[in-house]
């Protein structure tokens, strides 16, 4: 068995990584483990889980690489809304290949893989419109969201601008939904062999992962 650890967002990343993309891995032998974010610790209380500011990113990402038994550390953040990195130009902030190699350079280790996601997580809720609807109970909203679909060559190019990200047509197309709840349903019923043909970008960080099996 080969282990690898991923820092993720938040709730919605930590139940896809585990419902989700972590059972297809272990048919090959590679054990998933997530972990969220921690923003902020409080003497005496809990820490808080999701978002947060590079600092807290980084910091976790170098304590998961203190585990020596993990074969690789990789992240799963959405490229929309990533916190800011001090030194790092904003013009980095519209390329996400230049971002994740930014990332890359600041941890600096050769265990680490960063991932980010093109743009939102919510990007996968439209590769199925009806399963999508469905899902949040909203079944007059199929011809809407297969319209935001269809604007784009693949899902993974769902965005425009900060009006339009995918999770922001998802709330003007289905109102406030759970995103946790329908993210792991739709897409645990997708299944990742879906989700690698409907995003090339998502595709070559699961087959970087699947490189580690012992079963090729």
């Amino acid at each position: 068995m080969k282990r690898i650890l991923i820092l993720v967002e938040g709730e919605t990343e930590y139940e896809f990584i585990s419902r989700v993309l972590a059972p297809y891995l272990l048919e090959k032998l590679i054990v998933l483990t997530p972990t969220i974010v921690e923003t902020k610790k409080v003497i005496g209380g809990a820490s808080h889980k999701g978002g947060g500011d590079f600092s807290k990113i980084k910091a976790d990402i170098l304590d998961l690489l203190n585990d020596s038994n993990a074969v690789a550390v990789t992240t799963l953040f959405d490229f929309y809304g990533f916190p800011k990195i001090q030194g790092v130009e904003d013009s980095v902030y519209v390329d996400i290949t230049q971002l994740e190699k930014a990332i890359e350079n600041q941890i600096n280790h050769r265990r680490f893989k960063p991932y980010l996601q093109r743009h939102e997580f919510e990007a996968f809720l439209f590769i199925d419109p009806e399963l999508t609807a469905k899902s949040a109970f909203k079944s007059e909203s199929v011809t809407r969201l297969r319209q935001h679909r269809d604007e784009f060559d693949h899902v993974e190019e769902i965005n425009l601008d900060i009006t339009t990200a995918p999770s922001k047509r998802l709330i003007a197309t289905i109102g406030k939904y759970n995103k946790p709840r329908i993210g792991a349903a739709v897409t645990q019923e997708l299944g990742v062999l879906r989700l690698v043909r409907e995003c090339p970008k998502f595709a070559i960080w699961v087959n970087w992962m699947s490189s580690f099996s012992t079963n090729l």
